[in-house]
């Protein structure tokens, strides 16, 4: 072991390498397990090896930040094909919360973990003109008034997911449920009618 070790850090040390290691760390344990020196270990270079490519820990937590919110917003992408408005916002409605509880470590690491973490995931998707915020914005502007309720709707799927992973036994009610509940009640009127225009399944 310690051999291939000795061999191995006679490469250069990449910095997917890192990310790699430290990503992993983080969804196995979490991200309190994360440590420069466990890096280290892990990788089998020195720490002063790391600093070459990642000032700090929280320099790692960053890039791991943006990672994760590009994969979320690929989530949410995916169905742009859904033409009928409400339908891709439901859509997109639960695939955020499906990437949240399937990916608990990065989702507390993104939004819950340190707000210079969020904002540094943010900061880097708004260069590109992308954001949770703006793609919710974005599908809402198909349906009516947009501005406000696109924070609103984040909120209430943010609780859902953050409820789901910190009291998964009190708050237990299922998360396909809730994400239609509060579907229906942000938009009763706009929901009854694409109801009424989607066929019935005795419909033949």
């Amino acid at each position: 072991m310690a051999g291939s070790r000795q061999h191995f850090s006679n490469q250069p040390l990449l910095r997917v390498q890192v990310l790699d290691a430290a990503r992993a760390i983080v969804v196995r344990e979490g991200f309190g397990a994360l440590s420069m020196r466990k890096l280290a270990e892990i990788v089998g270079y020195s720490p002063a090896s790391l600093y070459l490519h990642f000032a700090s820990r929280d320099a790692i937590a960053h890039a791991l930040c943006v990672e994760g919110h590009a994969q979320l917003l690929e989530a949410l992408h995916t169905h742009d094909c859904i033409a009928e408005p409400v339908e891709r916002l439901r859509a997109m409605a639960h695939a955020y919360v499906k990437f949240g509880q399937a990916h608990p470590e990065v989702y507390r690491l993104i939004f819950m973990q340190n707000p210079a973490y969020t904002d540094a995931a943010f900061s880097a998707a708004e260069s590109a003109g992308e954001t949770v915020l703006s793609v919710l914005t974005r599908t809402l502007a198909l349906v009516h008034d947009p501005a406000a309720r696109a924070g609103t709707l984040w909120a209430a799927l943010h609780g859902i997911v953050s409820l789901s992973l910190t009291a998964p036994t009190i708050f237990a009610a299922p998360a396909g449920t809730l994400i239609d509940e509060v579907l229906d009640l942000y938009l009763p009127g706009v929901n009854k009618k694409a109801a009424r225009r989607r066929p019935s399944a005795t419909a033949g």
